[in-house]
């Protein structure tokens, strides 16, 4: 029977290991406890000497780095690129000096064909939708055992035979295990209701008419914006004139990352949390939401945008206009003990802690089994 114990996995990533983490870095840390991880960051440090460089950062996780990937891969044809990652993958291979139980590719573009791991089993595992790499998703799904998602909008674009298995966000264990009581923030406002915000502001998913249009309209409720609004591990997208209009509001705070203690230790001081993504322009892209399950743990009422994943259930209140998230917040701090019952809270957090990593990679063994039953890893 496959379990995820005494194994060598290596994580392929496009997003590098940093202060912000999101599903691969979760999925590397819990299966750390039971495995040895190698975390590649698959975008490349030219400015590195070594083609491979690999760092021990925490227990069984080693990070690897490339000094160069293959080049051409929107022009070339897919030879032309196992033939330059056939040389790379040789020389990651040979820095791990150990045969590879698993590949579990993150990355949507740079490997495009998982066999060239020579690992027992290879995953696929899109978390974005990626627009420009479209078209190498069918190919690297054909070169996987299973390809898992957490939006179903996301599967049904990688045509493929391999099985294809929705698997939601998961919830760090951070958020589960009971914490220390502590002081409020200082961004947290008694005299007011506390309105939360938590994602990365330079992303370009997000409305920002109506997220500026909710804020201002809304000058008596504390808005606080956590996540980075510059540069971070996880890129930079721009948006700085928006950010900068959100900064001048007398209502709103942004803390800038917070690390995932101070983070667990803030959330439940707010009276309500919201999402505020263009729906409409980019329907798969914002389909899912990892920040859901981390406001659902809380027990508080979150509002959102219509996020398709969740479009059968009643844990959000979804508006189906963002032209409505502003009065809608205005409706919800109105009637506050309505919209966070005791009942209600309960509910929201049994969903958010049945969604841990411990209870994903439990359900991906399953599915791994069912996939290959004759599977003596």
């Amino acid at each position: 029977m496959f379990q995820f114990k005494n194994k060598v996995i290596l994580i392929l990533s496009p997003e590098g290991w940093g202060k912000n983490q999101l599903s691969k870095h979760l999925y590397a840390k819990e299966l750390s406890k039971h495995n040895t991880v190698y975390f590649l960051h698959t975008t490349p440090h030219p400015q590195q000497q070594n083609k491979v460089k690999t760092t021990l950062i925490e227990n069984n996780i080693t990070l690897i780095h490339l000094n160069k990937v293959a080049r051409g891969i929107f022009k070339l044809p897919a030879f032309a690129v196992d033939f330059q990652n056939k040389l790379l993958i040789n020389s990651i291979l040979k820095s791990i000096n150990n045969p590879i139980d698993v590949v579990w590719s993150f990355d949507q573009s740079k490997f495009q064909n998982l066999k060239q791991f020579k690992a027992t089993i290879a995953i696929f595992h899109p978390v974005d939708f990626i627009k420009k790499a479209r078209p190498f998703l069918p190919r690297i799904a054909n070169s996987a055992d299973v390809v898992f998602s957490v939006s179903e909008k996301i599967l049904e674009k990688i045509n493929t035979t391999t099985p294809k298995h929705f698997i939601n966000h998961g919830l760090d264990e951070i958020f589960i295990t009971p914490q220390e009581e502590s002081n409020a923030p200082e961004f947290i406002k008694f005299d007011k209701i506390n309105v939360g915000y938590v994602g990365n502001l330079t992303m370009k998913l997000i409305d920002w008419d109506n997220l500026l249009k909710t804020v201002e309209e809304n000058n008596q409720l504390n808005f606080v914006f956590i996540g980075p609004y510059q540069k971070s591990n996880l890129g930079n997208n721009g948006n700085n004139s928006e950010i900068n209009k959100l900064l001048q509001l007398k209502n709103t705070t942004l803390t800038g990352s917070l690390t995932k203690k101070e983070l667990v230790k803030s959330l439940p001081y707010f009276d309500l949390f919201w999402l505020c993504y263009n729906h409409k322009k980019y329907p798969i892209e914002v389909s899912n939401s990892h920040k859901i399950l981390e406001y659902l743990s809380t027990g508080k009422v979150v509002i959102s945008n219509q996020v398709s994943s969740y479009s059968n259930s009643s844990l959000l209140k979804m508006v189906n206009n963002n032209n409505k998230l502003s009065s809608t917040i205005k409706e919800v701090a109105g009637k506050l003990s309505f919209y966070n019952t005791t009942i209600k809270q309960e509910k929201r957090t049994f969903f958010a802690k049945s969604n841990s990593y411990s209870n994903h990679i439990k359900k991906i063994e399953s599915i791994i089994i069912a996939t290959n039953p004759f599977s003596i890893l």
